[in-house]
């Protein structure tokens, strides 16, 4: 996959639109329960982490890939403190399902704020709003040198662990996949994904 076939197939295609998807089939209902405020919250934090790496050419870690893509992508990256956005939020939902604060979908700027009982809250809408505004300053950062070192990488991570659980992978029984995959990568090139008649859906 090159750099052009990314951004479009994975950045503007399923990025950009899963996101939208989400937010216009399930839209933030006052005091419901199923707002998908957690699910939302975590999916742009690891999307940011993702391609932060690319920006930098490296796999790193959630801090200095994160820092990396609101510094050069968003407009008013200084809403986002990186502290907060990893030990309150990302931290939480990834490792406790809760968020060690709140999460909200008001649409609310500053994006990060405080509540006397809640602590830090994070509006996951504004986040969203300034995440897809983005990706065209993303699209114009990406150097081709760094994406194809970021690329390597993964594939190689990807290798790496088919090799080392290859036995319990060939142990397991064959998938009935109802529609065609879409295969970005072949088997021995990298990753395979989009498998849609699954129940995830890339």
């Amino acid at each position: 996959m090159d750099i052009n076939a990314f951004l479009e197939k994975i950045v503007f295609g399923w990025i950009k639109n899963d996101l939208e998807r989400m937010t216009k089939e399930i839209p933030a209902r006052n005091g419901a329960v199923g707002n998908i405020n957690f699910p939302l919250s975590l999916c742009v934090l690891a999307y940011m982490e993702y391609l932060g790496g690319f920006l930098l050419g490296r796999k790193g870690d959630f801090t200095h890939n994160v820092e990396e893509y609101l510094e050069r992508c968003f407009q008013k990256s200084e809403e986002y403190p990186i502290d907060i956005l990893r030990d309150i939020f990302r931290n939480g939902l990834a490792h406790e399902y809760f968020a060690r604060g709140a999460i909200s979908r008001n649409g609310l700027r500053p994006p990060v704020y405080k509540h006397k009982e809640a602590g830090a809250i994070l509006d996951v809408e504004t986040l969203i709003e300034d995440f897809l505004s983005s990706l065209e300053k993303f699209k114009m950062e990406l150097s081709k040198e760094n994406f194809d070192e970021r690329m390597r990488l993964a594939k190689d991570e990807i290798e790496r662990m088919r090799d080392k659980h290859k036995q319990i992978i060939d142990s397991l029984s064959e998938g009935q996949v109802s529609q065609k995959p879409n295969l970005i990568f072949n088997a021995s090139a990298g990753p395979i994904s989009g498998f849609s008649g699954l129940s995830q859906d890339h």
